[in-house]
């Protein structure tokens, strides 16, 4: 018999949970290749891109280079999100290194509490404010890609082609990978 701890969190919660620390990721590592790509090949690298495990030094860096660097209007774009990244680091930090605890009596609130600097933090959210939040990194993110909005996405697709994405691939096919699809066509 194998003995477990649950986590309490409800399906939904679990699956947005995921969404948050997938778009995240995404965001770092989009903020990290940009930052990257603005070195030469004559420059030397950073010590914080060689590592990558301080992202707050990385954010920094691709404000210098890579926000700066651009035209006024994307300029501004980019500085909002930089800013916007600032802004939502404390909640993020709360969902992805805390342990949460609810109530019987309010089931819908979490406190997501952790150990930080000799102190312990506490961040209340909800469902919806976890919703709410993995959408403005999805928000982000499409800005930080696109700071020219939807025109700078049509010109990546023209020169890189249109191709379904993973959750229509699910769709479509019903979960089966794309190793489970040739196998299912071999069959046929």
């Amino acid at each position: 018999m194998r003995y477990i701890m649950d986590t309490e969190i409800s399906e939904k919660e679990t699956y947005i949970i995921g969404s948050i620390v997938s778009q995240w990721g995404f965001l770092e590592s989009d903020i990290f290749e940009q930052t990257y790509l603005s070195f030469g090949d004559d420059e030397d690298l950073p010590d914080s891109m060689k590592t990558n495990t301080h992202f707050s030094r990385v954010l920094k860096l691709w404000l210098k280079r890579v926000v700066e660097a651009q035209d006024a209007t994307r300029r501004s774009i980019l500085r909002d999100q930089y800013e916007k990244i600032l802004s939502l680091n404390e909640f993020r930090q709360a969902v992805v290194h805390s342990r949460w605890e609810w109530k019987p009596d309010a089931p819908e609130e979490i406190t997501a509490v952790r150990a930080h600097n000799e102190n312990i933090k506490r961040v209340k959210f909800n469902f919806n404010s976890l919703a709410e939040f993995a959408t403005a990194l999805g928000e982000i993110r499409f800005s930080i890609r696109y700071p020219g909005g939807i025109e700078d996405r049509a010109e990546e697709m023209t020169r890189n082609g249109v191709h379904i994405s993973r959750r229509g691939w699910d769709l479509l096919y019903g979960g089966a990978s794309l190793n489970d699809r040739t196998k299912l066509d071999e069959n046929e």
